[in-house]
């Protein structure tokens, strides 16, 4: 079975930068520290055209629901990897994957940052969650997907207040 993510807000600040904020490599690694846990920024390459990185975020045994703990068996990494491009227009689209050694891309989703007349821009992610698990496949997915929605939520307000200190 798979659970469906869909997120959507918006940004009173114009695309381009709102898009180098999501994906500049100081405000990934301050991002990172702000949210807790041992996360680090693994790669990162931003051109003209777009951009690609590489987080690796831990999340630590003890605040892993028991039914995840049953099978992660301890710490959890996950590796989530991000590739962005400009389009014609001027927006920016791309793909998100995550996922952990005992989960390898569980969450999948397409992602899109686009202006808003007349100002701001709206910032859409829509994606599954699928685990492979029998039994706990569906919990797992429902936990994720909560977990995923929450972390979104906490992202956004971290970039606002970001872009809001960094004018």
């Amino acid at each position: 079975m798979t659970r469906r993510i869909e997120y959507r807000t918006t940004y009173e600040w114009p695309t381009a930068r709102v898009f180098a904020a999501l994906t500049g490599p100081d405000c990934l690694r301050e991002r990172l520290r702000v949210l807790g846990g041992d996360n680090e920024l693994v790669e990162h390459e931003a051109t003209e055209t777009g951009a690609r990185f590489r987080i690796r975020q831990g999340v630590r045994a003890e605040v892993i629901p028991s039914v995840a703990r049953a099978v992660v068996g301890g710490d959890l990494s996950i590796d989530r990897r991000e590739i962005w491009r400009r389009e014609a227009d001027g927006s920016y689209a791309g793909e998100v994957t995550a996922g952990a050694l005992t989960v390898p891309q569980a969450i999948t989703a397409s992602q899109r940052l686009r202006d808003l007349p007349p100002a701001g821009c709206e910032f859409v992610v829509e994606g599954d969650v699928k685990v492979g698990i029998p039994l706990l496949g569906g919990k797992l997915e429902d936990l994720f997907a909560g977990e995923v929605q929450s972390l979104l939520a906490a992202e956004h307000e971290f970039t606002v207040d970001w872009l809001s200190r960094h004018g």
